[in-house]
């Protein structure tokens, strides 16, 4: 256990907590300042699938999306951990044939749809699911139109040491704010690189990523893109009932925000140039969701429409299998002020 992680949420059972999560919140400006937090703003780990709209700006920066003429759509699901529902399927299915790419080079893993509808229509078809139900199939599939663009052998595209995956890592830490040398590398769930940094350079990549600022013409006009991508395809980086679509559908179309395994949840603000970024310490997803939009009302950053919209996702009720309401599970940090001064490139001295 971080000894300077704190409780972020809290599960109740009656009258009696029955059971917490712990974990860190960061929140940055888009001059890599620490503004607020709770727990250990620096505890190093990985970004997981937070790291994905990061990942996808290659797609621009190469010429790729351009070239092949790829739709906004095709950019989200490539942004995306999707549902595996029939947009998403037809979204990532698009972007392989537009890149000339045989969807049989995904090599991203197998797991039945996410969305549970999605998942039952596709067992009463007999079909079985396959690489693109698979969550990361546009991430995978936006590597596999790099390397058609670029000329490169998509041959172990997903390691380390393939020329792809360096130059997403050239991106990852330009935007996060730190050397790529510094960045922890592992395999991902779907076999991806993955990278690990502490959660303030998470939270400095989604203001850099909201905003562009400090960064040069192009990669800001590819994070431009992304951003338009997402806010405007919202059901196409996750899906039906999921937080990131519904933090990306918001009216005020001021934020961006992807989730990631193991307790990460990242989200940037363009009107007020900032990031935040969440990692719960046992790795639940949803105490994590519940932190980040909970961060959003200590900020002040939702209207009350917005807060309305996301209320469901901030606390919900813990519920038995008779299906009564016993408790409920609750967020319960306040944050803090930031004290840690940050270099021009937002990696904490």
């Amino acid at each position: 256990m971080n000894e300077r992680s704190e409780i972020l949420v809290e599960v109740t059972r009656g009258d009696l907590v029955e059971c917490v999560h712990r974990g860190s919140v960061a929140v940055v400006d888009s001059s890599g300042g620490l503004l607020a937090y709770a727990g250990d703003p620096e505890l190093v780990t990985f970004m997981r699938s937070a790291s994905k709209p990061l990942q996808a700006m290659l797609l621009i920066e190469s010429g790729a999306a351009d070239d092949f003429g790829l739709a906004e759509s095709e950019l989200a699901v490539a942004c995306g951990s999707h549902s595996g529902q029939r947009e998403h399927v037809e979204a990532v299915s698009a972007l392989l044939e537009k890149a000339g790419v045989s969807p049989g080079l995904l090599d991203c893993g197998v797991h039945p749809p996410i969305d549970k509808d999605s998942r039952k229509a596709l067992y009463e078809s007999g079909e079985r699911p396959w690489e693109i139900h698979c969550n990361c199939s546009g991430k995978h599939a936006g590597m596999l139109a790099v390397c058609a663009k670029l000329g490169i052998d998509p041959a172990d595209y997903r390691r380390v040491g393939h020329p792809v995956q360096d130059l997403l890592l050239e991106i990852v830490a330009d935007m996060s704010g730190i050397a790529a040398e510094e960045i922890r590398l592992a395999p991902d769930g779907c076999g991806v690189v993955v990278h690990g940094i502490p959660v303030m350079n998470m939270a400095y990549a989604f203001a850099s990523l909201a905003t562009g600022v400090g960064l040069p013409s192009g990669r800001a006009e590819a994070a431009s893109r992304i951003r338009s991508a997402m806010r405007s395809n919202p059901l196409l980086v996750a899906g039906n009932q999921r937080l990131c679509t519904a933090i990306l559908g918001l009216d005020s179309s001021r934020f961006v925000a992807k989730s990631g395994a193991a307790g990460v949840y990242c989200i940037g603000d363009s009107q007020l140039g900032l990031g935040i970024a969440v990692k719960t310490e046992d790795g639940d997803g949803r105490a994590a969701g519940m932190t980040a939009v909970e961060t959003m009302r200590q900020l002040e950053l939702l209207s009350a429409e917005d807060a309305g919209h996301l209320e469901r996702f901030r606390v919900v009720a813990n519920t038995n299998l008779p299906g009564d309401s016993v408790g409920e599970v609750r967020p319960v940090f306040a944050l803090r002020s930031g004290r840690i001064q940050a270099s021009q490139k937002g990696v904490a001295t």
